[in-house]
């Protein structure tokens, strides 16, 4: 009898998953895509191709632990963070972060925000 909150191939493939999609030129152009959270990865002529393969990939990795009992590394979920960080850097980098958010009049929180922002995508 299968308990309904066993974790199977549906509830592993509806996690929130990030992926990273590479142009390659090494031995010829190719796409280079990756789970960021696990050991699986594939490539493919296109990044449409590479990103459908990586699902592909997935899936037959998740089913593979499945079978063999591996845990499988949950990627984080939104809910499990609170918006704090601690971030500590030298005096005189605080004190020129300090500068520049008054330059800009706002917080140093802000500045902050705004330079994690132009790195990443939310």
């Amino acid at each position: 009898m299968s308990n309904s909150n066993e974790k199977n191939l549906e509830y592993y493939l509806a996690l929130p998953w990030s992926f990273s999609i590479e142009k390659k030129n090494d031995a010829g152009e190719y796409y280079f895509a990756r789970v960021n959270e696990l050991k699986c990865f594939t490539h493919g002529q296109t990044a449409d191709e590479a990103m459908k393969n990586i699902m592909e990939a997935l899936q037959l990795h998740i089913e593979a632990s499945i079978e063999d009992g591996t845990p499988i590394q949950e990627p984080p979920k939104p809910e499990e963070f609170k918006g704090q960080i601690a971030y500590r850097t030298k005096p005189e980098k605080h004190y020129q972060i300090a500068k520049e958010a008054n330059r800009r009049n706002i917080s140093i929180n802000k500045l902050i925000d705004q330079a994690v922002d132009s790195v990443i995508s939310a």
